[in-house]
């Protein structure tokens, strides 16, 4: 009679191990970066929010003069783009936001139209790049 072999022999179950370690190591290489590609792209999501925001703002207070919020300044501060937010603030649990450039100065007046741009940075330090706003101006 003939010996049935049954499991795996030693060979094949180290073959095994090492073939998973290789496959381990290969894929821990994509997720090394994740968390400043998150960041990068909270930040970018932030400041499309708020341009999107400004956009609603200017179309509403073109159409009825009491409708959304004035912009007569640029001032890229939470307490000042707060009102244009849906929630009526931003998010500023490791976020701030500082002036980038426009067609008036940082807090200068602005006239109906004119635009600047805020930067919305992470207070961590984690992302690479920052998000733009761009808010345009409405008495």
């Amino acid at each position: 009679m003939q010996k049935v072999q049954k499991g795996f022999t030693l060979i094949e179950l180290i073959v095994v191990i090492v073939l998973l370690g290789i496959l381990g190591v290969t894929a821990l290489g994509k997720f090394q970066n994740l968390s400043a590609q998150a960041a990068d792209a909270a930040e970018q999501g932030i400041g499309g929010e708020l341009s999107s925001a400004s956009a609603i703002n200017f179309a509403a207070r073109t159409l009825t003069a009491t409708a959304g919020s004035a912009i007569t300044t640029a001032t890229c501060t939470a307490a000042a783009l707060g009102p244009l937010m849906a929630s009526n603030a931003v998010p500023t649990t490791n976020y701030t936001y500082a002036y980038a450039s426009g067609d008036v100065a940082d807090g200068a007046a602005c006239a109906s139209g004119q635009s600047f741009s805020c930067s919305v940075v992470n207070s961590k330090g984690t992302a690479v790049t920052d998000g733009i706003a761009s808010i345009i101006c409405i008495p």
